[in-house]
C-alpha cells in the first residue's frame, strides 16, 4: 500500500524503475520477501512491470489515474469505511442535470469530450446536522440506470451506485481547503467565502472502469477523525 501510494503521489512516475530490492528492504524496514510479495500483488493489479535482468518499473499507464507528479502524500486506507459513513448519512434537495463533459471530465471518466454525463448534487446531513454539499458527476450509461426509484431508496448517490451493481472498489482522493460560493452556502445556510474543505476524486469498478468522478465539500465546524496504525502492528480479528 505504501509503494502504490508513491506510485499514485508521483514520486514513482510511470516507466521509472522503483528502487532496487536492497533499498526497499531497508528504507521500509521490512524482509526481502515482504517486499518481493509487495511487488509481486502491485505487478498483479497493474501498477508496476518488471524485466529480467533490469528490475520493476512502475507502469506507463496505471488503474488509477494518479495525482499531479509530487502532489504530496498519498495515505491509504479502506473504502469500507466510507461506505459504513454512507449509513449514517442523507442527502436531502437533490438535483440532476445533464452535463457536456469538457477535456477535465473526459478525462477523468475516459469519455470522449463532448459527450454526456450526468450530474447529481446534493446537501450531505449527519444525525439532522448539514456538513457539506456532495456532487457526483457520472458517466451516462451509468447513471441512466439510476431511476427515480433507485434514487428514493438510496440515502446517497454511493448506495445508488452499490444498488445498481456499480460498487466503488478504488478511489483515489486530493483533500484542499476553499471557501464556499453562493450557491453552496446558501444550501448549507452559512455566508459565502466561509472556509471549507473539499475532497475530490475519482471512484473506479472492479475492473478499473471510472464510475464517479466526486466532489464532497465539507463546511467548517464539521471534524474527520483517522484512526492510524503502523502496518506491522495490525492484527487480523
Amino acid at each position: 500500500m505504501s509503494l502504490k501510494a508513491r506510485i499514485l503521489a508521483g514520486t514513482y512516475e510511470p516507466g521509472t524503475r522503483l528502487p532496487a530490492e536492497d533499498e526497499l528492504t531497508a528504507g521500509f524496514g521490512a524482509s526481502r520477501s515482504t517486499i518481493r510479495q509487495a511487488i509481486a500483488d502491485l505487478r498483479a493489479a497493474g501498477y508496476v512491470t518488471s524485466q529480467q535482468g533490469s528490475g520493476t518499473y512502475v507502469a506507463d499507464s496505471l488503474p488509477v489515474d494518479p495525482l499531479s507528479p509530487r502532489s504530496g502524500p498519498v495515505y491509504t486506507g479502506f473504502l469500507d469505511d466510507l461506505d459504513n459513513e454512507a449509513h449514517h448519512v442523507r442527502e436531502q434537495r437533490r438535483s440532476r442535470r445533464v452535463v457536456s463533459a469538457d477535456a477535465t471530465l473526459a478525462a477523468q471518466l475516459r469519455i470522449p469530450v463532448g459527450s454526456k454525463a450526468v450530474q447529481f448534487r446534493g446537501v450531505r446531513v449527519r444525525d439532522g446536522k448539514v456538513y457539506g454539499i456532495a456532487t457526483d458527476t457520472l458517466p451516462a450509461d451509468v447513471a441512466q440506470r439510476i431511476d427515480a426509484d433507485v434514487r428514493k431508496r438510496s440515502a446517497t448517490i454511493v448506495d445508488a451506485l452499490e444498488a445498481i451493481g456499480c460498487r466503488a472498489q478504488e478511489s483515489l482522493q486530493r483533500v484542499e481547503p476553499t471557501t464556499l460560493d453562493a450557491a453552496s452556502a446558501k444550501l448549507c445556510d452559512r455566508r459565502p467565502g466561509e472556509p471549507a474543505l473539499a475532497i475530490t476524486g475519482i471512484a473506479y469498478s472492479m475492473d478499473g472502469t471510472p464510475i464517479d468522478a466526486y466532489t464532497l465539500t465539507v463546511v467548517g465546524g464539521y471534524g474527520i477523525g483517522l484512526h492510524l496504525v503502523r502496518a506491522g502492528d495490525w492484527k487480523s480479528p
